[in-house]
């Protein structure tokens, strides 16, 4: 079986094509979800700030589910 020989600049425009690829698939899943931050690999800080204020706001609103006379 013969090994598939790459120039130089064939290798670098195989590299630039996947790297492209996974931007387009980045900037896809962003578009998809409508979050600026969809992992923590995306920005660790925001991501667990967005999680733990998403988290709160649903406990809030089961708070009030749970007594729904109570006034806050």
């Amino acid at each position: 079986m013969s090994d598939i020989v790459l120039t130089a600049g064939v290798r670098a425009n195989l590299l630039q094509l996947q790297s492209t690829a996974a931007t387009i698939t980045n900037t896809q899943s962003k578009l998809a979800t409508g979050k600026r931050v969809n992992s923590a690999l995306d920005n660790p800080i925001n991501f667990f700030t967005a999680q733990g204020l998403s988290n709160r706001a649903s406990d809030l609103t089961n708070s009030r589910r749970d007594h729904p006379g109570q006034t806050w």
